[in-house]
């Protein structure tokens, strides 16, 4: 009898290529550090926050590294933003603190675009090293947490296409509620100006002088106007018994003074400025005795 024999021959194998692990990363997530509580839409001081991370050295030999970040996850694309809902938040990733070159991954990265280097320390080695996040100043956008998430990686050289190793990571600003005045004459623009003086001259019943508050904003708003005299002009330098009464008007509501007076403003984002004409009238003055009188109306605007 004869006897057939069959052998098959399965061989299992595995090529370690270029693309072998030869870093791992450590890297946390990003939360914007600025002003106080977070970021002012009003403040014009810039904080560029420096990011520590670092990668460690897996694999003896002399080993090149190319840490690259993808595009932003709210935009697709290296102009990057943060999302709170339907609003958007610009911000920025670069290499270096000189901000020139944003950290970019393949296929569009260029050698600048890249956190690179070569080392020949020994296995276990962690290599410190830094990228720049930035939020620009300005941005008057509304209150709430603003959010993205970056791809970061680790390849052998700039234009790998794949990455020896990479982390997804969130990015978040806390965007404050916030609010700025200006004070200005009648139909003027938003400017640095937070005083006006009403001069009446020589004073008459029924006299009129106005002006205009501007009020942005990034939320709701409620704006408190104090009188230092309870709603009424009262003798210089020296006050008397002597006073004159006046009509507050504040965007065309008539505003008790005797004590703190509110004028609430509603939820949205004034980017230029919200105008609230203001008008003084003078009141009966047929019982003053002749002097100078004034009243000092303090305005203050209070984010919700």
């Amino acid at each position: 009898m004869n006897r057939f024999f069959a052998m098959l021959g399965l061989l299992l194998g595995a090529t370690l290529g270029g693309s072998a692990q030869n870093y791992s990363l450590q890297i946390a997530n990003l939360t914007w550090v600025g002003g106080p509580g977070g970021y002012n839409p009003f403040g014009v001081t810039a904080y560029p926050n420096t990011v520590n991370f670092s990668i460690t050295k897996l694999r003896t030999g002399t080993r090149t590294y190319s840490v690259m970040a993808g595009t932003s996850t709210t935009s697709g694309s290296y102009t990057r933003q943060m999302a709170s809902g339907a609003n958007r938040l610009n911000y920025q990733l670069y290499t270096t603190s000189a901000m020139t070159y944003p950290l970019e991954a393949p296929t569009t990265a260029t050698a600048n675009n890249a956190i690179s280097g070569t080392s020949s320390a020994a296995t276990g080695t962690v290599i410190p090293l830094s990228f720049l996040f930035y939020v620009p100043p300005g941005q008057v956008v509304a209150a709430g947490t603003y959010t993205d998430t970056v791809t970061v990686g680790v390849y052998n050289a700039y234009n790998s296409t794949t990455p020896i190793t990479s982390t997804p990571i969130s990015i978040t600003t806390v965007v404050v509620a916030a609010a700025a005045l200006s004070i200005v004459p009648t139909g003027a623009g938003f400017s640095a100006s937070t005083s006006q003086t009403l001069d009446f001259g020589t004073l008459a019943i029924g006299q009129s002088k106005a002006c205009d508050l501007l009020v942005k904003k990034n939320t709701s708003a409620t704006v408190t106007f104090n009188s230092a005299n309870g709603g009424v002009m009262k003798t210089i330098p020296t006050p008397d018994t002597n006073q004159i009464a006046y009509i507050f008007v504040a965007n065309g509501t008539t505003l008790n003074l005797a004590s703190a007076a509110n004028l609430g403003l509603p939820t949205g984002v004034n980017a230029t400025g919200m105008r609230l004409p203001i008008n003084v009238t003078i009141g009966d003055i047929s019982a003053a005795a002749a002097g100078n009188y004034q009243d000092q109306v303090t305005i203050t605007v209070t984010a919700q």
